[in-house]
């Protein structure tokens, strides 16, 4: 029985036709290991087309190499045009119903096991109803940090994962489950239904397209699904800014500010016109809140981000008025069906709290235990060596760790430096002028070194000093 039910899955396989679309942006960093991976995945795909999103590094260049076909389009073409002008350059689809067509959309900063696309076809293969699946993604530096296994947004906006703190990796999410959204690194979706629901929304040209485009696949009567056994590795280099992201809608380049502004106008596009007001409300208010969270940090510019952010849509309701039309004509099921996914408070709380919990734990960690939990990267993950190759290992030096954990903790480190420094001062009375010039010197010498965090207490620890040298 298992031997007929093998057989048939390697049949329906055959019946798949998987292109890949692959949108480059001065990706080239990461883009040699994800042509590789791409190259040597055990279910071979059946066609690559890649769009350079105006690249000024060797991208292009890399890809021709490669042998694959790259569409050239400006620096300011957003995720969701790029996708697109890659579909339009494919057949009509076909009608028959002999080929069951699927489009696996790719960031250039993302390489999946050569596992992936086969495990991620057997998914879908035995859930007809499942339009869009996605697999569990790990970290491109520490490939056991788990960063996703399905995504899905809280009510005020912020991206939701469901994993603890730098989660690691044990087999605990390898099943295949239903969720709202799967990021587009490594989406897997059915070209019919992309072109149902008429592609990402163009008001989205960068993050949270991939939450968009899942809520209105299951508004639509079809499921999302991560798939826990196909693994891929992203870097995220638009989120964690190690490069300029360059779209239209991303005033003065910065990511957060417009991670902001589509989260608000994912929300307010996709929930139901009687709750709209409510919603509105609590998005300023968290907006406010966090302004506030980020001046406290000293941190203006993140805060004038998250003012903003909810400011574009107001003085500019086009975009919202837009994105509500274009979703009445792909809308099967009521809003209401969205309502399991969504994280509610109680959950959310207890997942802040053991961040904190985590945080305050892990305070006085070694870095050097900290760089044992990642990985070295490792080729034979994605197949272009074999598993049995042998990789150098370095010895690892002995260490003062302790000292060092302190070191690497600045502000930590400038309040010992300022009690230790006072109680000297007062137990022994220092009274010779050189002696405080000793001191101040070494205080201010410190004070250039380390950061603005610590100059704060370094700052105090001088004004106490400065009067003994008059």
């Amino acid at each position: 029985m298992a031997e007929k039910q093998s057989t048939g899955v390697q049949t329906q396989l055959k019946d798949q036709f998987v292109t890949a679309i692959v949108v480059t942006h001065d990706g080239v960093t990461w883009l040699n290991e994800v042509v590789a991976s791409l190259s040597s995945q055990k279910h071979k795909i059946d066609q690559i087309i890649a769009v350079d999103n105006g690249s000024i590094d060797d991208s292009v260049k890399l890809l021709n190499k490669a042998g694959i076909e790259v569409i050239k389009k400006s620096r300011r073409t957003g995720f969701g045009a790029a996708v697109a002008a890659a579909v339009a350059k494919l057949p009509p689809l076909d009608d028959s119903g002999n080929k069951q067509e699927w489009l696996w959309i790719l960031h250039d900063d993302c390489a999946p096991d050569r596992h992936a696309l086969g495990k991620l076809l057997e998914a879908v293969i035995s859930r007809p109803q499942v339009g869009i699946a996605g697999p569990k993604i790990l970290g491109w530096y520490d490939r056991k940090h788990i960063l996703e296994a399905g995504i899905s947004i809280t009510e005020n906006g912020t991206r939701w994962t469901g994993l603890e703190e730098r989660e690691h990796d044990q087999g605990q999410h390898d099943e295949v489950k239903t969720v709202l959204a799967v990021s587009t690194a490594g989406m897997l979706v059915k070209r019919s239904l992309f072109e149902e629901l008429g592609g990402f929304d163009p008001s989205l040209e960068l993050f949270r397209d991939d939450i968009d485009l899942g809520w209105r696949a299951n508004i639509a009567g079809h499921s999302v699904i991560c798939v826990g056994e196909a693994i891929l590795y992203h870097a995220e280099a638009a989120a964690s800014e190690r490069r300029s992201v360059d779209v239209k809608d991303a005033i003065l380049h910065r990511p957060l500010l417009l991670d902001r502004r589509n989260a608000a106008l994912v929300l307010l596009a996709n929930s139901s016109w009687w709750i709209l007001p409510w919603v509105a409300i609590q998005l300023l208010f968290t907006s406010i809140g966090r302004a506030i969270l980020y001046l406290l940090a000293k941190l203006p510019g993140y805060a004038a981000d998250e003012i903003a952010a909810i400011g574009l849509l107001i003085f500019k309701p086009a975009d919202l008025i837009k994105s509500r039309r274009y979703r009445k004509s792909s809308r099967v099921l009521t809003a209401r069906v969205i309502k399991p996914f969504i994280p509610n408070r109680s959950i959310q709380i207890r997942t802040i709290l053991g961040r904190i919990s985590s945080s305050l734990s892990n305070l006085f960690r070694s870095s050097k235990q900290e760089i044992s939990l990642a990985s070295p990267r490792s080729y034979s993950d994605i197949g272009v060596v074999d598993e049995s190759f042998d990789e150098l290992d370095f010895p690892v030096k002995q260490s003062f760790s302790k000292i060092r954990s302190l070191l690497k903790q600045p502000f930590l480190f400038s309040v010992m430096l300022q009690i230790v420094i006072n109680h000297k001062v007062h137990r022994v009375q220092i009274k010779n002028t050189q002696a405080w010039c000793n001191v101040y010197s070494v205080a201010t010498g410190l004070k250039e070194r380390f950061s603005d965090q610590v100059e704060i207490n370094l700052r105090i620890t001088l004004e106490f000093i400065e009067p003994q040298l008059i």
